[in-house]
């Protein structure tokens, strides 16, 4: 990394900040949370998302790098060659609705890859993170993705904002030829699932690199399979993580829906 700042630095900035982030998120979720419609009805904003996001955007500046934040309108900086990528709270519906899967989520991007990540589920008392790019930690205990088979298989699907009527073949299709797939309203939580093993895969398409930047870097240094496709924009990605075998068959049915080039 061309950085002055070590892993070490980096990692302890975006875990106090997400943790800072976490403690707003959990003290405003014990009120009623008015929110605006962005780009679909599954897309909306609260005023606790935009007080974290100017936290997370604050304290992670201190480290010299770019943020770019999901809920800033300024996005030119994913052009740069690291940068940190931010949601605020990744699962603002159900945050919004008083469910506890959602996450407060930071994540490392550095010449393109994912390489350190912290995501918070406060209410469900889990905090995963990297220590560096080949260890992950869930509540500071390390943890190393289990491989399983498609027939042993708990899978998470992430839908965009406007999904296809392809991906919701492919739900279908995944939920038929494994022991189920979910849909749980945070796509950060199902790629942390998945490299912790409570679930064998997560995938999502055109997905915003603020859900997954984070917990993207959490699974690959957890040891799991992934596949990636990032999109011209720069801030929209494909993914499938998590067992080998499981996804390799995500992928082919990815690619006979034509969600998935060869």
């Amino acid at each position: 990394m061309s950085t002055t700042l070590d892993h070490s630095t980096l990692i302890k900035t975006a875990l106090e900040a997400v943790l800072a982030g976490a403690k707003l998120a959990e003290t405003a979720a014990a009120n009623a949370q008015s929110a605006q419609q962005k780009e679909s009805l599954r897309d909306i904003v609260t005023q606790t998302d935009l007080r974290i996001s100017e936290l997370l955007m604050q304290r992670l500046a201190a480290t010299g790098l770019p943020v770019v934040s999901e809920e800033a309108e300024a996005h030119a900086a994913v052009a740069a060659k690291q940068l940190w990528v931010v949601d605020p709270i990744d699962g603002t519906v159900n945050f919004a609705h008083g469910l506890a899967a959602y996450a407060v989520c930071a994540g490392l991007v550095d010449q393109g890859e994912f390489r350190l990540g912290v995501v918070c589920a406060p209410k469900l008392d889990e905090l995963y993170f990297t220590l560096n790019t080949e260890k992950a930690l869930l509540n500071g205990r390390p943890f190393v993705h289990s491989h399983r088979a498609p027939d042993e298989a708990l899978v998470a699907a992430s839908f965009s904002a406007k999904a296809s009527a392809a991906q919701y073949e492919m739900f279908q299709a995944v939920n038929d030829s494994t022991r189920g797939c979910l849909r749980t309203g945070s796509a950060a939580l199902n790629v942390c699932w998945a490299a912790a093993g409570k679930l064998q895969a997560a995938y999502g398409f055109s997905a915003k690199l603020w859900d997954v930047a984070g917990a993207l870097a959490i699974a690959r240094a957890a040891g799991c399979e992934l596949r990636l496709h990032r999109h011209a924009d720069g801030l929209s990605v494909d993914y499938i993580v998590g067992s080998r075998e499981v996804v390799e068959h995500l992928a082919r049915l990815a690619q006979d829906k034509q969600l998935w080039k060869r």
